[in-house]
């Protein structure tokens, strides 16, 4: 009897899977309908005008999704207001100049930074979406 070994059992297995995933189909329901991506005013990483919005992290946003071929809706509101709405899978994203070190750490993911310092806020769990936006934030670092 033929023993195969544990290693090429365990990589069919892990081909086989589809990875990384996304519980929620975050990454999948941006691609078939926008991008929701939560902001909340901080200058200069988040500004407004009466009739737009930007700053670096909308305008790194915005390269994302074009990057990604992606449509991207902003929805403005506080901090604890678009921290319920990520918890219930109703943004994709949330920026606003948020710290690698933010109390809201243990309630959302996030990503790595995109400085030495900040990030950008993702649902628990959905792994393809916050690989899709690390790779970018990789590719982008030697430009920054």
């Amino acid at each position: 009897m033929m023993k195969i070994p544990i290693l090429v059992v365990f990589l069919i297995l892990f081909m086989a899977c589809d990875f990384p995933k996304d519980p929620e189909n975050s990454y999948q329901q941006a691609e078939s309908g926008h991008l929701l991506v939560g902001i909340t005013i901080n200058p200069p990483f988040t500004q407004k005008t009466e009739d737009s919005l930007f700053g670096k992290e909308v305008s790194f946003i915005k390269e994302f999704a074009e990057e990604n071929k992606l449509k991207v809706e902003f929805m403005e509101g506080s901090e604890s207001e678009l921290i319920k709405k990520i918890e219930k899978f109703k943004l994709h994203l949330i920026i606003g100049g948020f710290d690698k070190k933010t109390h809201w750490k243990k309630k959302v993911g996030l990503s790595a930074p995109y400085d030495q310092k900040h990030v950008i806020i993702v649902p628990k769990g959905e792994n393809k979406l916050l690989q899709k936006l690390e790779t970018f934030i990789f590719n982008q670092k030697p430009k920054r």
